[in-house]
């Protein structure tokens, strides 16, 4: 059996993603040399592509004019593989759950240290996103993609690591406009929360509690966020609202003890 054979007939009986090591095992008569080659020669034919280190994925019909294989057709598959937790975080998992503002030019994806060593060149569509620890429960996930399921942050999760990460996710305009979308499936009031909070930092927490009473009206929501913060028995300290801007002669939002140092404006939707 030839290598290209070995890939097509790995494709209709329902693989979709292999690493070297499974191939390299299955045909013994290649040298690694020999073998590698031939891989070459599938990805420069657009049959597979490499998108991490010893991991193909099979060129699905519908992706062979861009060659362009999205991150959450394989993303499950290839953190079996590294045997790493992880989960679709982010823009990514805001886009999931309906709160698209606009949609982001990579896969947003959080794993646990020690940091990986990735190639942009490889795979320039994932971004990856490192935390010492996976949080628990049901902030993580489980969704059906196109190729089996992969693991997402909740709705609640995603909310407050937007803010927490507002440099990788366009600012705080975009993180408020984002938001103001995703609020609608964002349930604060769940038997979660301490897990939540276990997993965010608390001027995250005041953060977005102020983003979603102040800057989009959502009082609701913000006064579920506050009472299961106060109920956790967590103490808030005075923190400043953006984090890249200076906090002198700022106004004061007592409630959420936040220094409002930026002027947040949201797109229209």
């Amino acid at each position: 059996m030839t290598v290209r054979e070995w890939v097509y007939e790995s494709e209709i009986t329902g693989r979709s993603t292999f690493s070297y090591a499974e191939i390299s095992s299955a045909l013994p008569s290649y040298s690694k040399a020999g073998l590698s080659t031939e891989l070459s020669r599938l990805t420069r034919a657009g049959v597979i592509a490499s998108v991490h280190k010893g991991f193909y994925v099979t060129i699905p019909t519908r992706y062979k004019a861009t060659g362009i294989v999205p991150p959450l057709y394989y993303i499950d598959s290839m953190f079996r593989y590294l045997e790493k937790p992880y989960y679709v975080s982010l823009l990514s998992a805001a886009q999931l759950y309906g709160a698209a503002h606009q949609k982001p030019l990579v896969s947003f994806v959080t794993t646990v240290l020690p940091r990986m060593r990735t190639s942009k060149a490889k795979n320039p569509y994932m971004f990856w996103v490192y935390r010492k620890h996976i949080p628990d429960g049901c902030l993580i996930r489980e969704r059906k993609g196109e190729w089996g399921t992969f693991r997402c942050s909740s709705p609640e999760l995603t909310a407050l690591e937007l803010v927490q990460y507002e440099h990788l996710a366009g600012g705080l305009n975009n993180v408020a406009t984002v938001l103001a979308e995703l609020v609608e499936s964002i349930d604060f009031s769940s038997k979660e929360m301490a897990s939540l909070f276990s997993a965010i930092t608390s001027r995250t927490i005041q953060r977005t509690g102020y983003l979603i009473e102040e800057v989009l009206g959502e009082a609701e929501t913000a006064k579920a966020l506050y009472d299961a913060y106060k109920q956790y028995g967590a103490r808030m300290e005075w923190a400043t609202l953006s984090l890249s801007c200076k906090a002198s002669d700022c106004r004061m939002n007592k409630k959420w003890k936040i220094r409002i140092n930026y002027d947040v404006e949201v797109d229209d939707l």
